[in-house]
């Protein structure tokens, strides 16, 4: 019996649906079979996956058995918006497309059985020639079965930011504010509006990011966005966060961890809602993968069910998701909470790998597609937040947008 099949046996929590949503995620799979996908920029794990042109991205993931899956991979060329730019293959791409991936690695001793593989770009097969947005395609037999967004920066430093907690809205209270001004001076611009595309994304979430903002003013040669309204976000609160980097001892946030042949589940304590703020040194929605006792994590890190109770009342109207970089920016049915009235409490079963895991909960009102921190974690403008800018740039004449500047910042 396939891994999918024993899931559904175990938990109905894990059936995949995936609804149709307006924002682009940054990964994500229909199969039940691919778990763990992760983009790192020259290894490091607190990282969207935004480079620059000289600098490499891997990506990996896990199939759910030990046996060979002959996968290749596609890469896309893309605008600013994610839509497929208008450009020759060969005008983007040094190399061939449908390349299979050739590093893979079973794992050790694990209740789960999977399979590691790993793709590095550029490699002796590709090299990507032109600065933007890029969709990689995961396949099998010709049939996508996940895939990854990813950027790459001319890494010009035409971007300056700051991010306040006074706002149009309120002083001090629930929103912070991100101020910025764009630098095109020495770019071929005519129509600023037309051929600059700016994107201000708040901890790499894609639901909530803001496109292509109006400036306040236009100095000639430098745009300035200063007290824009479509520039404020709810500041939410800190994220919490749980680790199980070892099935035999408790870490934090794990209330107990029990083996039901042949799995293991962690059971997490118990949240609630949120009416202050709560300080922590969290890492803005990033985990790591980590097994204390593995030498390699890769492949000696097991996968296990974690659930999820947050206790408050039924809440209408609306859909409760557990979050964080884990998802992909992805909310839909497989981290919808349900509420259980035996409990009196929403819960969530996610199959994740063994590690530490920043997370929140996110409301979305019915008929919405944006995600809100307010009614769940609370918004505050203590809450220490990473802003990403990113700035795209259409010359005329042009049929692809370059990426030509990235800023991140904290407040």
């Amino acid at each position: 019996m396939r891994l999918c099949d024993r899931i559904k046996r175990l938990t109905s929590a894990l059936a995949i649906l995936w609804p149709v949503v307006t924002y682009a995620q940054w990964f994500g799979t229909e199969s039940g079979q691919i778990g763990t996908l992760r983009a790192m920029v020259s290894g490091e794990w607190q990282s969207l996956p935004v480079a620059d042109m000289d600098q490499t991205i891997e990506f990996s993931f896990d199939e759910m058995s030990h046996e060979y899956h002959r996968f290749t991979y596609r890469i896309q060329h893309c605008d600013a918006r994610w839509n497929p730019s208008d450009i020759l293959e060969s005008e983007f791409l040094d190399g061939f497309n449908d390349q299979p991936i050739e590093e893979w690695e079973n794992s050790l001793l694990t209740t789960f059985d999977y399979t590691h593989y790993r793709l590095t770009i550029p490699n002796s097969e590709v090299r990507l020639k032109l600065s933007g947005n890029y969709r990689l395609s995961i396949c099998e037999d010709g049939r996508e079965v996940a895939y990854f967004r990813f950027c790459l920066s001319e890494n010009a430093n035409r971007l300056t930011a700051s991010v306040s907690g006074n706002t149009d809205i309120d002083s001090h209270g629930s929103h912070q504010q991100v101020n910025m001004s764009v630098n095109y001076a020495g770019l071929s611009v005519i129509n600023p509006e037309r051929e600059l595309y700016t994107v201000v994304m708040q901890n790499g979430r894609t639901d909530n990011a803001v496109h292509n903002p109006t400036p306040t003013y236009d100095a000639g040669n430098r745009l300035t966005y200063e007290h824009s309204r479509e520039l404020i976000f709810p500041a939410g609160n800190e994220f919490r966060r749980f680790e199980v980097v070892n099935m035999y001892e408790y870490y934090m946030n794990v209330d107990r961890i029990s083996f039901h042949d042949p799995f293991y589940h962690a059971t997490l304590s118990e949240d609630l809602p949120r009416h202050a703020y709560q300080f922590d040194y969290d890492h803005n929605g990033y985990y790591l993968v980590r097994y204390n006792q593995a030498s390699d994590h890769d492949t000696e890190a097991d996968y296990l069910f974690v659930h999820f109770s947050l206790k408050t009342p039924r809440l209408d109207d609306g859909r409760l998701y557990v979050s964080g970089h884990f998802s992909g920016g992805n909310l839909n049915s497989r981290y919808e909470m349900e509420y259980n009235p035996d409990s009196k409490a929403y819960e969530c079963t996610l199959l994740l790998k063994q590690g530490a895991y920043d997370y929140e909960y996110l409301w979305v009102p019915e008929g919405e597609s944006k995600g809100q921190t307010k009614l769940i974690e609370g918004d505050w403008y203590e809450t220490k937040n990473e802003y990403l800018i990113l700035l795209y740039f259409r010359e005329r004449g042009s049929r692809y947008d370059r990426l030509i500047s990235v800023l991140e910042i904290e407040n």
